[in-house]
């Protein structure tokens, strides 16, 4: 499923200091890969379970179209049942609070090798 996920400027940043650092050539890739690796360590709790995006975080500056498997949509819209996020008028912002979160655990907690580097 194609959809747009609304990021922050240092979101956006951090995304694209990732691309440069493990060479994967677009933002959309470094999107996918965080998705995958973040829902196949099957530690929601520790990602989503506290507060990592707040304060304005949905008044976005950036937009990226990303192509994501039907399955990691689907746990993403589980995960967001879940947890206790605020309400939001479309699935495509629901999808992007959930990526927003990941990207915010990836730069303050993840280990980024493990997450960006295929193997």
């Amino acid at each position: 499923m194609k959809f747009n996920i609304s990021l922050k400027d240092q979101q956006k940043e951090f995304l694209d200091q990732v691309v440069s650092d493990f060479s994967l050539g677009e933002i959309e890739i470094s999107i996918q890969n965080l998705v995958k690796e973040i829902l196949n360590q099957d530690d929601n709790e520790n990602v989503f379970g506290e507060m990592r995006c707040i304060g304005g975080c949905f008044s976005t500056d950036e937009s990226i179209e990303v192509e994501l498997e039907d399955e990691l949509i689907s746990k993403m819209r589980e995960i967001f049942q879940q947890y206790d996020f605020e309400e939001y008028d479309s699935e495509e912002e629901e999808l992007s609070k959930i990526v927003r979160s990941m990207i915010n655990y990836a730069e303050q907690e993840g280990d980024l090798k493990n997450i960006f580097v295929r193997a």
